[in-house]
């Protein structure tokens, strides 16, 4: 399966040629490369050119290859979508694989992905539920791989005998316990991946990176080492990282939907969202908070680096690739996801790409 030309008929409607709002914190300045683009397939007419996709909800991203496309989870199945980043056309069939977890009533709800720089991709259930079955059923930490190289132009196809499955809940549950005693109400939706550096420079040691939406007072976020030969099952042990307020919007309370941390920058954009009891959204807003900004001690300060899209839920966030360029030191494009609830709101799902920089920084 091959991905072929740009749907036609999205500049007609306007869903990728806009003005570029931009906002400016302390350090760091966004800026909006075009209007957030519906998840959508090709139409079935000229008079159609696009189908919106009605179902899909976008609970992570992560970018497969050179950019140009990116890996979606929908939170409501295991299965993964392949999307045109520009556009957000939907290509191919889903990106799946008989050893992910099953999709089920109750689960995977995968809310969170992050990719490393061995190749290998992560995604994390939300470890939530009513019930302890539910709870099991959302309890997963997959690690996962594509076959081959990704060539330009291809659907990616996970290769099963790369999928291993690791426990996070107990520790985390005892990690949220030291740190609120609300264990029940434990919710992920924040995955990243940290390598660090050891005296020679080379890679030493690998973190996974876990946030919590719930419980709802705190953005509280716990780390723990994962190693390249991690036995299948094995419980990983998490330790708090830092936590912080994230403060209300419209009177209500801001909660984490997404975790990035960017090597580059030596630190982590935190995403935040707001919604209501009735489903209603109040925006969105991107933090940073640099390593050697992470307290030993008390709330984490990050840098409020933008507010955006009061009308949206913004769940996924990952760094693009920079052609031509490499890494920046200055510069990163960011993709965000918006859920949008669609089976509540009716809303799409939607992509956006933001151009982050350092105010004192140049290209």
């Amino acid at each position: 399966m091959f991905i072929g030309k740009t749907t036609r008929g999205l500049a007609l409607l306007g869903l990728i040629v806009g003005g570029s709002a931009t906002s400016r914190a302390d350090t760091i300045r966004v800026e909006a490369e075009g209007l957030p683009v519906p998840l959508h397939r090709p139409g079935s007419s000229e008079s159609e050119p696009i189908q919106v996709d009605p179902k899909v909800e976008a609970s992570a991203v992560e970018p497969i290859g050179d950019g140009k496309f990116v890996l979606i989870a929908h939170d409501k199945a295991s299965e993964f979508y392949a999307v045109e980043t520009a556009t957000g056309r939907i290509v191919g069939e889903p990106v799946t694989s008989d050893a992910l977890p099953a999709t089920t009533a109750s689960g995977p709800k995968f809310e969170g992905m992050a990719r490393d720089s061995k190749g290998n991709f992560y995604a994390i259930g939300s470890h939530s539920g009513k019930t302890d079955e539910e709870r099991g059923q959302r309890a997963h930490l997959v690690r996962f791989r594509f076959r081959g190289d990704i060539r330009p132009g291809e659907v990616p196809k996970v290769d099963p005998a790369s999928v291993v499955k690791f426990d996070a809940a107990a520790s985390l549950r005892a990690a949220l316990g030291k740190e609120s005693g609300e264990v029940d109400r434990l919710k992920i939706e924040g995955l990243a991946i940290r390598e660090l550096a050891g005296p020679d420079g080379k890679t030493a040691r690998t973190q996974v990176v876990v946030g919590l939406r719930e419980p709802t007072d705190l953005v509280r976020v716990f780390a723990a080492e994962i190693k390249d030969d991690q036995p299948a099952g094995s419980s990983l042990a998490f330790e708090k990282l830092f936590a912080f307020d994230a403060g209300r919007r419209e009177g209500v309370q801001a909660t984490l939907t997404s975790l990035l941390y960017v090597p580059d920058w030596r630190g982590f954009f935190v995403l935040t969202a707001t919604e209501d009891k009735d489903n209603a959204f109040h925006g969105n807003t991107l933090w940073f908070l640099p390593d050697d900004a992470i307290p030993k001690a008390g709330p984490a300060r990050p840098v409020r680096a933008h507010d955006f899209e009061v009308a949206m839920k913004a769940e996924g966030l990952a760094d693009l690739p920079q052609p031509g360029k490499g890494a920046s030191p200055t510069t990163v494009r960011l993709v965000v996801a918006f859920d949008n609830d669609a089976k509540s709101t009716h809303m799409p799902s939607r992509l956006q790409v933001l151009r982050v920089s350092r105010r004192d920084g140049r290209d």
